[in-house]
């Protein structure tokens, strides 16, 4: 099967919280790309495709406690409690997302080399770097 996907996802476990007219849906982080992410939350959250939510992401102490980063977000698609969400309104390089996506990576010690290729050749498409 042919890759369709134009950013590379990549796997988690991070602790989330999604905030929808104030109340906050607890989760974990699936994975995540340059254009969204694949939430997986305690309960379902009944919310319909194009629905606004701010998304919190916790990140580890690095060396000291750092703030959730925060991106605002929009909901795709949802299954049980499976949600996926689109990044909108934000500046990519401003919210962190790169830097997150590149944690992401350095934490999977088994990454495949191919994968790590293909990953850099999507941040260099991205930042439009040879």
């Amino acid at each position: 099967m042919t890759e369709s996907r134009q950013f590379y996802r990549a796997p988690s476990s991070k602790k989330v919280e999604l905030v929808h007219h104030g109340e906050s849906l607890a989760g974990v982080l699936e994975n995540i790309s340059f254009n969204g992410a694949l939430l997986h939350l305690c309960h379902p959250p009944g919310l319909s495709g194009g629905t606004g939510c701010l998304l919190r992401i916790h990140l580890d102490p690095d060396p000291e406690p750092r703030p959730p980063l925060q991106i605002w977000t929009e909901v795709v698609h949802g299954a049980n409690e499976l949600l996926g969400v689109k990044f909108v309104d934000h500046d990519v390089d401003g919210s962190g997302c790169i830097a997150l996506l590149m944690e992401l990576m350095r934490e999977e010690p088994d990454q495949e080399q191919d994968d790590l290729d293909r990953v850099r050749g999507y941040l260099a498409d991205y930042c439009n770097t040879p």
